[in-house]
């Protein structure tokens, strides 16, 4: 099987902040005035055919410092028309010579009489993006398939000879050692390495599209991001009728919303092709493999189906080598290209900043830093790219120590950290701030700019200020469809009152999630764990639902005098969903977590509590009409030593429900034995009673389960 669609991954090398991109584009832009590259118009008359035909082509060659395109077009076979009627197509204007497939009433070419002329012009424009920088896309068209022989087949209907021919053509398949030397194809020649990414329209997503290196004649695996004609998401916006001047309904009466172009990273790309164009298979350790239905052509199909494709695909280049980009059996419109040379790169070191800015400049797509095991890092300042996965070493958290300044800036799309040990004492700023220049996409009716994806698992955070803050200089209003807080231990320590997860500058979080995590606060006072702007609810940024969620987790001493949440868009509608599950909060929220929670709508039909213990200053808190489970732990955890981060708990109530963040429990019996690390720490039964440590029975000593025989 060959892999061609895949989710760009880059290992922690050095790489260069200052790598070196040089652009070229095909097509130039000014007002309603469109023109081709200078290289192009000179070659072309007004009716915009090639002026420098020769043997049958047109070859327009372009120079940059570091890379030579040769774009080349062909001709194709002219019809015959019939003088007593125009309308009339008597088939190409071309003599069958000697019988090659009698069966296939194919012949060899005696002659072709007369060929159309090649053109380079501009058309098959992408213009109804509606992104949020009013993307438009513009692309050079050629003349002429690509193809490596040509014959001639005599049509016939209905079983009969119509004496009439046209050209049957046999393509370029992958590995073969014959290159099309006639249609149209561009051919690039870098004269460093590097990355070169290429804008193409690629006509139907089932034809095959291939980069072929010149030297192998194999072909190149490449990745592909853009837009997919018909892949389209309906905005909450009802369109309006332009006769009338009222919203659109369907023949049934119902509305009808405007849409946008759905931008697809490689990653979603590769999604869209494994379902077309492979067959999944789950090996015994549940990893699942996709197999190209068409081993020799399948790898080559963008998405599949009868859809066009606008966007971009990238691949490696070698200097000194040529790369042939075409379709076989039909035309690449050509954008333009970017090519990073990866010039003059300094060695990044330990600083994550630098890593990253290194790694995306020569990057298209979804990128992934993996860093080294066993190495610490530092953060010395703000890092942006809208599709990014920093992970961890596997088994372990590597250090990363944040200067001030330091954060990751969310522009769009994704981003996940995984194995990390985050130090941010020295940094004021939240852990995630956003962008003054949004990339995802946006909703029409309330110009919301999605973030589709934050997700921080298996991370400990230590003095981070705030995890995330939508404050930008614009008012810019961002959307993050899923933020994912999993496994992660976060310490809170600020010099002045923030708030954790600060949306409340225009934005909100439509579904947030926190489970199997410990928050703590060391520093001044939060006024909010969770504010939203009041507006923000989930229609209006057109989602159905929203969802806040809370389970197995342990709190403590966060927001003590502020509030817990504040989101009057989600409160009181039936498409808001509150979980509160095992969750241990001590000294949180003034005393008023479920209240909070609920943003005071009390007896929620579509919240669901289960197991909490709710204690505030020695005491169980009142939970009214809120939690009304009747599981509420009304009772004291009775941590360790809460004063220095340890939040085991002894109280009966929580060890018998396993409540609160797991890493502080235990699910069975861990050691037997009557040897513990702290001689002097005290002793307690299962029912949280302090005992004498020569008592029999299931104990437990420094937070662990034992048996003393």
């Amino acid at each position: 099987m060959k892999k061609l669609f895949t989710l760009i991954s880059v290992a922690l090398v050095a790489m260069g902040v200052s790598a070196q991109t040089e652009s070229y584009k095909a097509i130039t832009v000014d007002g309603d005035v469109i023109t081709l590259a200078p290289e192009f118009s000179a070659l072309i008359d007004d009716g915009n055919n090639a002026t420098n035909v020769a043997d049958g082509k047109s070859i327009v060659t372009v120079n940059t410092a570091n890379m030579t395109l040769e774009a080349v077009g062909g001709a194709t076979i002219a019809d015959k028309v019939d003088p007593e009627n125009p309308t009339v197509n008597l088939g190409q204007d071309l003599v069958p010579g000697a019988v090659i497939d009698a069966e296939a009433h194919t012949y060899e070419i005696a002659s072709v009489g007369s060929w159309n002329p090649i053109q380079w012009k501009n058309g098959n424009n992408k213009l109804d993006i509606n992104d949020a920088n009013n993307t438009k896309l513009y692309f050079l068209m050629g003349t002429g398939n690509p193809y490596v022989n040509m014959f001639c087949e005599e049509v016939y209907r209905d079983g009969e000879a119509t004496g009439t021919y046209r050209a049957q053509y046999e393509y370029y398949k992958p590995g073969g050692q014959t290159m099309p030397l006639v249609g149209l194809y561009y051919k690039f020649s870098p004269k460093v390495d590097g990355k070169l990414r290429v804008q193409i329209w690629a006509n139907k997503g089932n034809r095959h599209t291939y980069v072929i290196d010149g030297e192998t004649k194999e072909a190149v695996d490449y990745s592909a991001e853009g837009y997919i004609n018909g892949q389209r998401a309906n905005y909450t916006t009802q369109a309006i009728d332009p006769e009338t001047g009222e919203p659109r309904v369907d023949n049934q009466g119902n509305p009808v919303y405007e849409q946008y172009q759905i931008f697809f990273t490689p990653e979603q790309i590769d999604s869209i092709h494994r379902s077309i164009q492979c067959i999944p298979d789950t090996l015994p350790s549940g990893e699942v493999v996709y197999t190209e239905k068409d081993e020799l052509y399948g790898p080559y199909i963008i998405a599949g189906g009868n859809q066009a494709f606008w966007g971009w695909i990238t691949f490696e280049v070698k200097a000194g080598k040529t790369y042939w980009l075409f379709q076989d059996s039909s035309q690449v419109g050509f954008g333009g290209f970017d090519f990073n040379t990866g010039d003059d790169q300094p060695d990044p070191g330990n600083d994550l900043t630098a890593i990253v800015a290194q790694a995306t400049a020569v990057q298209s797509g979804s990128v992934t830093i993996n860093l080294e095991e066993g190495k610490e890092y530092t953060m010395s300042g703000p890092v942006t790219y809208p599709l990014l996965t920093i992970a961890g070493a596997e088994g372990s958290k590597n250090k990363v120590t944040m200067a001030e300044g330091a954060t990751f800036v969310l522009s769009g799309y994704s981003i996940t950290l995984q194995n990390l040990d985050i130090e941010a004492g020295a940094n004021s700023k939240a852990l995630f701030t956003v962008s003054e220049n949004p990339t995802g996409n946006v909703s029409a009716e309330n110009d919301y700019h999605f973030i589709d994806n934050i997700d921080l698992k298996d991370c400990n955070i230590s003095n981070i200020d705030q995890i995330i803050n939508d404050k930008t200089e614009a008012g810019i209003k961002y959307c993050v469809g899923n933020f994912v807080v999993d496994n992660c231990v976060v310490s809170l320590n600020s010099s002045a009152t923030k708030t954790v997860f600060d949306m409340h500058n225009k934005g909100f979080i439509n579904n947030l999630t926190v489970k199997n995590s410990t928050f703590y606060s060391k520093g001044i006072d939060q006024d909010y764990f969770v504010r939203y702007e009041n507006a923000g609810r989930c229609d209006r940024a057109g989602f159905e639902s929203n969802s806040i969620n809370y389970e197995n987790n342990t709190f403590y001493n966060v927001a003590k005098t502020g509030q817990w949440g504040n989101y009057n868009g989600f409160a009181g509608r039936g498409t808001s969903y509150w979980v509160m599950k095992k969750n241990i909060f001590v000294d949180c929220g003034s005393g008023q977590v479920t209240r909070r929670f609920l943003h005071s709508r009390g007896n929620q039909s579509t919240a669901t509590f289960e197991y909490n213990t709710y204690w505030f200053d020695g005491a169980a808190e009142d939970t009214g009409n809120y939690d009304t489970s009747e599981t509420i732990l009304a009772s004291d955890p009775q941590f360790v030593d809460a004063a220095n981060a340890n939040f085991t708990p002894q109280g009966a109530d929580q060890l018998t429900n396993q409540t609160g963040d797991p890493r502080w429990l235990t699910d069975g019996i861990e050691n037997v034995t009557t040897r513990m690390e702290d001689a002097n720490a005290p002793v307690y039964n299962l029912a949280g009673q302090r005992v004498s440590p020569t008592t029999k029975g299931i104990l437990i000593k420094n937070g662990r389960k034992y048996i003393n025989k």
